[in-house]
């Protein structure tokens, strides 16, 4: 606030004067790797038949890409039933949610499900809808 430029970029209308004459510097790139012991804590739940559904606020593909690895869903999984963001699912209907929640469940043991970019009040949505589906859930 106390920057004689900041007035200018509390108005987004002048972002594209401001934004000349600069100079590309570089990217970089992070990754917050899956704690090593997931894989097996995975494994051990399909084994037993546990549906394990990842919620994140991750963008959606990098949600994808970290289920995959891990094993929650398959290299070859349909992720238009499989995955969703939090926006989706809060602009569905509550039939259309409980559908999609079935979806996902049907594969019990064998492949998870991935919510991204999740809220705290998606996940609230999700565990009671689950439970009023006499579900099981644990987070």
């Amino acid at each position: 606030p106390g920057h004689p430029s900041h007035g200018l970029l509390c108005d987004p209308s002048n972002f594209a004067s401001v934004e000349q004459g600069m100079a590309f510097l570089g990217m970089v790139g992070i990754i917050d790797p899956p704690r090593p012991e997931c894989m097996d804590a995975i494994a051990a739940c399909k084994e037993a038949g546990i549906s394990v559904f990842m919620t994140t606020g991750d963008n959606k593909a990098t949600a994808e890409a970290i289920s995959r690895q891990l094993g929650i869903l398959s290299p070859d999984s349909e992720v238009a039933v499989k995955s969703i963001t939090g926006k989706e699912f809060e602009e569905m209907s509550e039939s259309q949610r409980a559908e999609v929640l079935k979806r996902m469940m049907a594969d019990r043991g064998q492949e998870g499900a991935v919510f991204s970019r999740m809220e705290p009040k998606h996940k609230q949505i999700v565990v009671k809808m689950l439970k009023e589906q006499d579900e099981i859930v644990a987070m």
